[in-house]
């Protein structure tokens, strides 16, 4: 069990973010840089990590150091932790993600995805794996 801690963690802040009307990102690159949920707060996309343990945050803090490439200014981790701010980076403990006020969530037109092509990737992808 505890090798899935993470996705557990994850699932329970996904769980929250659905029922408060939010829509579901994550972002990945091919770098391994990824944002586990991005949300809209205040008018700006404001990724979320969640952490099982107290580890870091890589992927925010090298997002977080960019802001003229992917423009973002602040972010929140929740873990195990306590409530803190460092820098741009608001900390919460994991249970308190119900309480985060959004602003209404906006429909975001996507482009028609070739659903043969993503089945093409995803298959290439686990044969590498």
């Amino acid at each position: 069990m505890f090798g899935y801690k993470g996705a557990i963690f994850e699932g329970i802040m996904a769980d929250f973010l659905h029922k408060k009307g939010q829509n579901l990102y994550y972002y990945h690159k091919d770098s391994g840089l990824e944002l586990d949920f991005l949300i809209r707060q205040k008018g700006e996309c404001v990724p979320c990590e969640v952490k099982s343990t107290t580890n870091k945050a890589k992927s925010i803090r090298t997002v977080l150091s960019k802001p003229e490439k992917y423009h973002i200014h602040q972010a929140i981790k929740f873990g195990d932790y306590n409530v803190g701010r460092e820098g741009q980076l608001l900390t919460l403990p994991s249970y308190m993600g119900f309480l985060l006020e959004f602003d209404d969530t906006e429909d975001v037109d996507l482009p028609q995805l070739n659903i043969d092509e993503v089945n093409r990737m995803a298959a290439r992808q686990l044969s590498a794996e």
